[in-house]
């Protein structure tokens, strides 16, 4: 492999494309007007406010994710790299340039000169080193920890040059270094051990980053503010600050940005006929790195040797009426999903993948030839035990609440008496993620934007909660890691994600499409998904 440097977009390019025009085109539902040519008559304004709405209380420490936490890091912290707005390619973020060795085991970062932290510091190659460090380090439980898992070392060649060293060649590198991988400043953290449960409080209270907005207020339970950051490397954003307000029922959003107490909301399709009329929004519809599925705990400790079994997995996925749930749920406005991989992610989607499209005759034929018989009662069991058990989603989230109970009917059609309980959230996420005390979840994943989701699907893997296991999926992500050719990748890939469709280590359900309402007073809100558009708030400016 020769070493070759890697360019993304040019700043100008990317002008061209975020900021300005970001409204009403690909995807508008109701373009109330032109706003690529209002936006381009207009100059940007600085000054103002943006408010966005939270669901719940924001903890500012990169390695333990959650959405609420990762839409603040997004204005305070950069990352190595960042997803473009156009199609999810990886742009240079601190990193200006970076290029490979000719073995695929090197990775070299060429870092931005005159980046400084919030408190004056300069950003160096040694804060890159602690940041990959940190997350890779098992103690720290990061989600990103199996992201990093075929790194062997980092080392800071010079102050504004990292070289990354990786076990084995690792072409999914720079994809996984977009997704949430934000710098940290060690002058701030080292020395400190962090845990699960253990983190810096000093830094959470006040978190310091290298991003457009630093920190600027929190009042736990009501709001997070970070106001504009005069120094940040790429010039100082348009507005003034950044209100995420703590909104924890989704109606409640949908009400406060037809007032205008919010700038921006992420309205469920049933929620789109209260916003019909209000004249001061637009509406926006994205494809976005998420899929809905039923997950099944495969070591649960009762159901996990039934969950283990493919048949009875292809049997619940048959029984599931997805297009249904599509036609029911989201009025159409989302993919059927034969995996993880959406079809907006259109370089890797995988199109003739196996699909179990709708059939509860043959889901109830597959579990009979397994061993399941009904009982008195109509539901199925084996070996003496029913097929009964809970499974859990989020509370105050009308579209998996609504999915669930069509999964809890479509499965009692068949014999299997799935009961559908909802959960505080914090509650679902530490059942989900760390105790695993689940049976099955009715959830959904957004993910990096890369084909290599390794540590979702191979055995151990960091973000696996299901705790799926195939010998063969494994030596394929492994493989897979290897290949650096496009097209040799995307066969590579094809291949896998159409065992994976066979395999329904999870039932794949479906891919939502989002939306948006945001205000036509914003300006340069990018397109893309919402989270990701977050990586480019420093162009976003408001209308006086």
């Amino acid at each position: 492999m020769s070493a070759r440097p890697r360019r993304g977009l040019s700043r100008r390019e990317l002008l061209r494309l975020v900021p300005g025009a970001a409204l009403g085109a690909t995807g508008a539902l109701r373009p109330a007007t032109p706003p690529a040519a209002s936006a381009a008559a207009a100059a940007p304004r600085r000054g103002g406010t943006f408010k966005i709405p939270i669901t719940a209380n924001v903890t500012p420490w990169p390695p333990i994710g959650l959405i609420q936490n990762l839409m603040v890091n997004k204005s305070m912290f950069n990352g190595l790299v960042r997803y473009s707005p156009v199609d999810w390619t990886p742009q240079p973020d601190l990193a200006e340039t970076w290029e490979i060795s000719k073995d695929g085991l090197a990775w070299t970062f060429h870092l931005r000169k005159g980046v400084v932290w919030h408190d004056g510091r300069p950003f160096t190659a040694d804060d890159v080193k602690f940041s990959l460090d940190l997350y890779a380090d098992p103690k720290v439980n990061s989600i990103l920890q199996g992201n990093l898992e075929p790194v062997a070392g980092i080392e800071a060649v010079n102050p504004t040059t990292v070289k990354v060293v990786t076990k084995q060649p690792y072409s999914s590198l720079i994809e996984l270094l977009c997704y949430l991988t934000f710098m940290m400043p060690k002058h701030l953290l080292a020395g400190q051990e962090f845990s699960r449960t253990k983190f810096p409080d000093a830094f959470i209270r006040h978190p310091v980053g290298t991003g457009p907005f630093k920190f600027g207020e929190h009042i736990v339970g009501d709001h997070f503010t970070v106001v504009a950051n005069d120094h940040y490397h790429e010039g100082r954003p348009y507005l003034d600050s950044v209100i995420y307000k703590v909104v924890r029922d989704l109606n409640s959003t949908v009400v406060q940005v037809k007032t205008g107490e919010l700038d921006i909301a992420f309205p469920t399709v049933a929620q789109l006929p209260a916003l019909e009329s209000a004249s001061n929004l637009y509406i926006i519809e994205r494809g976005l790195m998420d899929y809905r599925f039923l997950g099944l705990n495969h070591t649960d400790p009762k159901f996990g040797k039934w969950f283990r079994d493919k048949r009875v997995r292809q049997a619940l996925a048959y029984a599931i009426n997805a297009k249904g749930i599509i036609g029911q749920v989201a009025k159409g406005r989302a993919d059927r999903s034969n995996g993880p991989l959406p079809p907006a992610l259109k370089a890797w989607f995988v199109k003739g993948a196996p699909v179990f499209e709708y059939d509860p005759d043959k889901a109830k034929r597959m579990l009979g030839e397994v061993g399941f018989k009904p009982g008195p009662d109509g539901v199925l069991a084996k070996d003496g035990e029913k097929f009964s058990f809970a499974f859990f989603s989020d509370q105050g989230q009308p579209e998996r609440e609504q999915t669930s109970l069509i999964v809890q009917q479509n499965l009692k059609d068949i014999g299997v008496d799935a009961q559908f309980q909802t959960l505080e959230f914090n509650n679902f996420m530490q059942r989900e993620r760390v105790t695993k005390e689940f049976s099955a979840v009715c959830f959904y994943y957004v993910t990096p934007a890369t084909p290599d989701l390794h540590s979702y699907w191979q055995t151990g893997g960091s973000t696996n909660e299901w705790s799926y296991s195939n010998p063969e999926v494994d030596r394929m992500f492994r493989d897979g890691l290897s290949i650096f050719d496009p097209e040799k990748r995307r066969e590579h890939y094809r291949k896998l994600y159409t065992l994976l469709a066979e395999e329904q280590p999870v039932v794949y359900i479906y891919h939502p499409h989002e939306l948006q309402a945001v205000s036509k007073k914003v300006r340069g809100w990018a397109r893309t998904d919402y989270r990701d558009a977050l990586l480019y708030l420093n162009q976003v400016w408001v209308e006086a």
